[in-house]
Formats: C-alpha cells, structure tokens, sequence
C-alpha cells in the first residue's frame, strides 16, 4: 500500500481516502431500502385507489339499477317517467363512466401476474413452428403484432390457432393475417437485403395482428352520429 512521507515527523500516515468501501455499501444499502419502501407504498396506494374506485363504481350501478326500476314502474304503469329520476339517472351513468375512466388510467399497466406483455413474449417464443422465424413483436394492452418468415404457410395456421385459444390473448381477435412472398417483397422493399435471401427454398413474410374488437355503435372518427 502507498505510504505517506512527513519530512516534519517520523510518523507514517496512510493517504486519506474521501469514501472507503464500508461507507459506500452503507449508502447504497439505504438507497435500496428507501427505493424499496417508496415502491411498495407506490402500490400499496394504488391498490387502495383501484379499490375505492371499483367500491364506488359497484354501489354507484346499484343506485343506477334502482332508479331504472323506479323508471321502469312510470312506464308500467302508463305514466311519463319523473324528469327528476331521469335527470339523476343521466347524472349517475355519466358519473359512472367517469369513474371508469379513471380506473383505466389507474390500472394501465398494473398487469396481474402471469398476464403481463413478457408472458405473451414467452408464450410466442414457446410456440413457434420450426419452419417460422420471427423479426419483430409489439404488443400493448389492446393490440399485439407479431411480424417474420416462414418456408411453410400452412404452418401459421396451427400456430395462429394455439395463440388465440390462449388465456393471455383473452380479448383480443385476429384482425389481419397478411402473407406474402418473398420474391414479391424484394420487387417492392426500398431498401436492399431487407428481406431474407432464401437459399434453395421460397420463404414467405408474414404478419399478424389481434387486437380488441371495436364497439359497434362507435361511429367513425369524423362522421355523423
């Protein structure tokens, strides 16, 4: 180890140090426990919001319930609904969908175990056919796009089957399925070797997409109601 040479006293000193290693293990210690402790109250209080927000949101549909039987007894009984029951009605669906935003927002990305965009991950890259490579996946809450080649087409089929029986892509439905040959895809990528010279054998590019389905009575962007 370096010595320190005093000309004044005979004494030896060793070279001050500004951090030892004892003192650097303790800092990042109390960092990773602080860090730690504003993580799980980070989610503590978010199960706690998410479930104040469900609670309200369950007995905010039971006042609804009643009040559509109150205006279901008017019509019954031949006689124009209250505007009061209807105007607190409207109030209540409007404050209901509210909240139900709200708790969207909240639960974005908070994925149960077992259902998060790894396991999907996991379970295309179980599940892929030997003659199927892939080159690309995205995937968010509502949409999952798997792209690649393969020297099979009819190998998509089984395979597109397995994923949409599967629990983790409950909600989502195949939108698009486009298969294309490679020969066809040279003639049109603008850029060359973008796409895999096939060496003996004719490959075909693919590309799937499931996503939610989209409510029916939405209109479109743009349109009349």
């Amino acid at each position: 180890m370096p010595q320190q040479i005093n000309l004044c006293s005979p004494t030896l000193q060793k070279p001050r140090l500004p951090f030892s290693a004892n003192t650097v293990a303790v800092a990042l210690g109390v960092f990773v426990v602080l860090g730690g402790g504003l993580c799980a109250a980070w989610v503590w209080n978010l199960q706690n919001a998410s479930q104040g927000f469900v609670t309200a949101m369950q007995t905010q549909a039971q006042e609804m319930q009643s009040l559509q039987l109150a205006i279901d007894r008017s019509k019954a009984m031949a006689q124009p609904p209250s505007p009061e029951l209807m105007k607190e009605a409207q109030d209540k669906r409007a404050e209901i969908d509210s909240k139900e935003l709200i708790l969207r927002a909240l639960q974005q990305g908070n994925w149960k175990p077992g259902y998060r965009h790894s396991d999907r991950l996991a379970l295309v890259a179980r599940s892929i056919p030997a003659p199927v490579w892939i080159t690309e996946v995205k995937a968010d809450s509502g949409r999952m796009e798997v792209s690649g080649f393969t020297l099979e087409p009819s190998a998509l089929n089984d395979w597109v089957g397995r994923l949409s029986g599967s629990p983790l892509m409950q909600g989502l439905r195949l939108a698009t399925v486009k298969v294309q040959s490679t020969a066809v895809a040279s003639a049109n990528a603008p850029v060359a070797g973008s796409v895999p010279a096939a060496a003996g054998r004719e490959a075909w590019s693919f590309n799937l997409v499931s996503a939610q389905p989209q409510p029916a009575d939405t209109p479109p962007a743009g349109g009349k109601p």
